[in-house]
This record gives structure tokens, C-alpha cells and sequence, in this order.
């Protein structure tokens, strides 16, 4: 189907076709509905690469998240993708995974479509995929992560902060012995660190950790408990890389009767719902995920506008207290 066979059906051009697509609002009303209808009635589908090609306007963003299998970008994503579709922007979605193998091929692929920005989840991770962002000459934005040789913009917080943070909480509220249940995802791993340090900050040492391939899973938080409750002293602490996994220890702690906080304080991180439906419900970290995709929008939005805007905006994150600690 050409746009030569939609305008022969609609009595009009070729060029009134297109501007019916691109330019509705410079046809009258009547020869905008006959031009619709026509395109309705023949299933006609526009090619916007060509379009693109030609106009150098896409009005297409890229994604890159590195799964849809966590609950924990969900909101991010639905955040961003709603600004930008009220700026005229449509997003399209590219899975990178965790381990950075496809990470170039992915976006080579993604930036052939020719999008007019990109949104990253996390760094990126191979110096030929960050050549090939830096050619496109595209406005790259960066969440969830610390700052990305490939992003000129970022909108996110230090995991590392993050993590220390907890481990101040959890001393503050009196436990001295500590566990990590944690994917080994970049991210997480900064988390980890942080954690760690924070404990030497105040003359502690971590007693066990547990780590484990992303995407976490609550079935993985239930596996890791025995052997947590074996290497931990009774009435220690353990911080999760994900509400998912402080989840699943908590459903195993409930199973086994392990009294929570009393012989066993679980923090995760994401503050999702099943963490706040729990019994006790979940000590965790929230980040507000709608506050940084829409910041992440509009940050895209307004640089592809030419306008001079900050190259690093920070989303709080915060320790939510709740009865698992």
C-alpha cells in the first residue's frame, strides 16, 4: 500500500495525504476527514523511517532498560513515556540486559531508526556502544545510575549513598552483625559497597553476603534464608538489593517461624507494593521513580528545544521505616 493508492481513493494528491499525516492542521476539516477515512478504510500504515529521512524529525526516543522482568522501572518508564507523549514524542523499548554482551549491537541497531534522543537505565557498558552514541550526535539521558560516559545528562542519586545509609539505620536502631542478600548487577554492587563501607565508618565488618544473577526473584530471597540464618549471628541485620528479595526471605522467615526484627531485621530497596502488603510490613529505600522519569523527559524535551538545562539533576532517595527493622 502507497500513499499514491490512499490519495487516488481519497480524490486528493499525494502531497495532502501527507500533510493529513504530518500536518493535519493545514487541510480544511472536511479534506482531513476524507483523507483519514481513506487511510482507515485501506489499512494504510505510513513509513516514518522515510519520513524521517527526509524532515530529519523522528519524533521517535529510545529506551534502553536492561529488563522488563522487574516491577522496579515499571514506573519510571510509564513516567517518561507519558511526558514525552504529551510532547508529541513516541518511545520505543530496547532490552540490554545486565551483562553488557549485545549492549552495541542493540543500540547500532536502535539509533538506525533514527531517534532523536535516548534514555539509559544504568552506564553503558562497552567502548564501542558509547562511540556509537557519541557519533549519533543525539541528546543521551542517564537514570538509576551514577554518571555514564555515554550520557550527557543524568537524572538520578549514588547508590553508594544509599547504601551507607542503610548501614547508619541499621546501627543506629542497635544490630551489630550484617548480611547482604544482593544481585550482581552494577547498581546493586555500588549499593553493596556503600553498605560495606558505611559499617567500616563505624568499626563494623560485614559477616556474610549472598549474590546471585539479575533479575531477582522472590524465589531466590527464600532460598537465600538458611543459608543467611547459618552464617549470621541471631539478631543481625541484612540489607537487599531489591524488595523482591527482601520479600522472599521474609515469606521463608514467616515458614520457618523466624521472629522479624526480633531474631532476624530485613531492609530492601524500591519500596514496591508487595514490600508495604507484607507482615511485618518491609523497611526499605524508596526513590521516587515517577519524579525521575519525568524529569528525564523533560530534560530530552527541552535540550532537542535548544534550551541550556542542567547536566545533572538529583531524585532523594529515602529510608523508609517500617516493622522489619
Amino acid at each position: 500500500m502507497r500513499i499514491t493508492d490512499v490519495a487516488a481513493a481519497a480524490g486528493v494528491s499525494a502531497i495532502t495525504v501527507s500533510r493529513a499525516l504530518n500536518a493535519p492542521e493545514l487541510l480544511s476539516k472536511a479534506t482531513l476527514r476524507r483523507v483519514l477515512s481513506a487511510v482507515e478504510r485501506m489499512g494504510y500504515v505510513p513509513n516514518l523511517t522515510a519520513g524521517a529521512l527526509s524532515s530529519r524529525r523522528s519524533r521517535m526516543i529510545v529506551a534502553i532498560v536492561p529488563t522488563i522482568a522487574s516491577p522496579m522501572y515499571a514506573e519510571t518508564l510509564q513516567a517518561f513515556t507519558d511526558v514525552l507523549s504529551q510532547a508529541g514524542y513516541h518511545v520505543v523499548l530496547g532490552l540490554g540486559g545486565f551483562d553488557g554482551r549485545d549492549e552495541e549491537q542493540l543500540i547500532t541497531t536502535l539509533l538506525g531508526r533514527q531517534p532523536e534522543g535516548l534514555l539509559l537505565v544504568g552506564a553503558v557498558q562497552s567502548t564501542g556502544a558509547r562511540r556509537r552514541l557519541a557519533e549519533a550526535m543525539i541528546p543521551v539521558v542517564q537514570i538509576w545510575g551514577d554518571a555514564s560516559t555515554a550520557a550527557d545528562l543524568q537524572v538520578g542519586f549514588s547508590h553508594a549513598s544509599v547504601g551507607e545509609a542503610v548501614a547508619n539505620h541499621l546501627c543506629d536502631r542497635g544490630y551489630r552483625a550484617f548480611g547482604v542478600v544482593s544481585s550482581d548487577d552494577p547498581r546493586a554492587l555500588e549499593r553493596l559497597e556503600g553498605f560495606r563501607r558505611g559499617l567500616q565508618r563505624r568499626g563494623l565488618l560485614l559477616a556474610t553476603q549472598r549474590l546471585m544473577p539479575p533479575p531477582s526473584t522472590l524465589m531466590e530471597g527464600r532460598a537465600a534464608l538458611e543459608p543467611l540464618l547459618r552464617d549470621l549471628p541471631r539478631h543481625g541485620a541484612v540489607f537487599c538489593s531489591s524488595d523482591l528479595l527482601a520479600a522472599g526471605l521474609l515469606i521463608e522467615a514467616g515458614v520457618r517461624g523466624v521472629r522479624i526484627p526480633g531474631e532476624l531485621a530485613i531492609c530492601g530497596f524500591g519500596d514496591l507494593e508487595i514490600g508495604r502488603a507484607m507482615e511485618p510490613a518491609l523497611t526499605t529505600v524508596s526513590v521516587d521513580g515517577t519524579e525521575m522519569g519525568q524529569l528525564a523527559a523533560r530534560c530530552l524535551v527541552d535540550r532537542l528545544a535548544g534550551n541550556r538545562i542542567p547536566r545533572r539533576l538529583s531524585v532523594p532517595a529515602e529510608i523508609i521505616q517500617r516493622g522489619t527493622t
